[in-house]
């Protein structure tokens, strides 16, 4: 084999190699925007479900206060209905009492 035929035939070869590597890259750029746009979706829907389990948040915190709110008066409606009850068995009658 000559000189500048085995030239050629290395040189064949490292081209081939060098296309080779070039296409694994371009395969692997891909995959990786591929992985990337993934990631950016994910990114998203944790953005989003964050978002919703927040406004859960708020909405139990405001029911809570509704619930000690309505506790408070109900407590205060049942002083009240006591001390009413209580005045009837004391007999006040209705003021015509002789």
């Amino acid at each position: 084999m000559q000189p500048e035929e085995r030239f050629a035939r290395i040189e064949a070869l490292l081209h081939a190699m060098a296309e080779r590597e070039n296409q694994m890259e371009i395969r692997f750029n891909r995959r990786m925007d591929r992985a990337e746009q993934r990631m950016g979706q994910a990114e998203r829907r944790m953005e989003k479900f964050d978002q919703r389990l927040e406004v859960t948040r708020k909405l139990v915190q405001a029911g809570m206060k509704l619930v000690i709110q309505n506790n408070v008066q109900l407590k205060e409606l049942q002083r009240a209905q006591i001390g009413f009850l209580a005045s009837l068995r004391k007999g006040g009658g209705n003021g015509n009492k002789r």
